[in-house]
């Protein structure tokens, strides 16, 4: 969805399955946004496990997004609630309502249209593990894409696994009309497909010489919106800032896909303390390392 002066401008933050920080992550960025002066929300989009909150410290909120969706209050404005951090505010996930966890269509569209409405300058979308429909969605939605990774191997092949779905599932979406490279694609999906088609390229010389030039260009075009910054979190060595760059290789090799692998987040036993005893993420000591990376990744997503 393109943004304008008129909507926020729309952060997703995503990358496969748990444990990678992608919560700290948003919190952090919500809170150097409204530090620098941008109205801002943090919206926690885990629907099914919503956290966010306990990262602000909050532990029992008086609003959720359940409220707005099932029509409680009657904006998504109304669902917000106020934070210790001037021009920050939070919607809290769905928690132990389990009527959001897989949300139907037109509950997807509503709340999609609803953050666009918001009257701030940033929306920061702290989108749930894996990559089910619904969590590529609101990624694919967004207009600064941000998907995260830790230095271990199995969170490097989840975030390309992510990256991966969140590309079908655009091409999906585009040729849901289109019965014939509908089922093309869903060829291509599985690896081990029969047409040999391993890569987007592969898929993209397919569908030429099925449908011409002019119809994979237009997919093309689409896939070259999908722009993620891969950041490398709990980084303890320059070494592992590589995790992210193995990432934005691969991905640029077998989906075509353009990002940038330059920002990581160092590790600092001060968070997993602050976590483990629900202090406020936003009192984090101004002398960590972790709010110069911080900085970095909001000026590069920002520039």
């Amino acid at each position: 969805m393109a943004n304008d002066k008129d909507t926020p401008t729309v952060w997703a933050v995503g990358g496969g399955k748990g444990g990678v920080g992608k919560s700290v992550i948003s919190t952090l960025i919500a809170f150097w946004l409204s530090r620098s002066g941008k109205s801002t929300v943090l919206m926690d989009m885990d629907l099914g496990g919503a956290n966010v909150h306990t990262l602000m410290g909050i532990r029992n909120p008086s609003r959720t997004l359940n409220d707005f969706v099932t029509k409680k209050v009657k904006s998504l404005d109304d669902a917000c609630i106020t934070s210790e951090v001037d021009g920050l505010k939070l919607i809290v996930g769905a928690g132990e309502i389990l009527s959001l966890a897989n949300p139907k269509f037109a509950q997807k569209i509503k709340i999609i249209r609803a953050v666009y409405g918001l009257d701030v300058d940033h929306v920061i979308l702290d989108l749930g593990a894996g990559a089910s429909f619904n969590i590529l969605d609101f990624f694919l939605t967004a207009e600064k894409q941000i998907t995260v990774v830790t230095p271990q191997p199995t969170s490097i092949q989840n975030a390309y696994a992510f990256l991966r779905s969140a590309v079908y599932r655009r091409l999906s979406q585009l040729t849901s009309r289109d019965p014939s490279l509908m089922t093309l694609i869903q060829t291509a999906m599985n690896p081990k497909n029969e047409l040999q088609m391993r890569t987007i390229k592969e898929l993209c010389h397919v569908i030429e010489e099925l449908e011409g030039a002019e119809s994979v260009e237009a997919l093309k075009k689409e896939i070259a919106r999908i722009r993620p910054l891969v950041v490398t979190n709990m980084v303890r060595d320059p070494n592992d800032k590589n995790a992210g760059r193995i990432v934005q290789l691969v991905a640029e090799k077998y989906l075509t896909i353009q990002s940038d692998a330059a920002c990581g987040v160092s590790y600092d036993r001060q968070v997993d303390r602050m976590i483990s005893e629900m202090t406020p993420l936003v009192q984090l000591n101004r002398s960590s390392r972790v709010f110069s990376d911080i900085h970095d990744v909001c000026t590069r997503m920002m520039s």
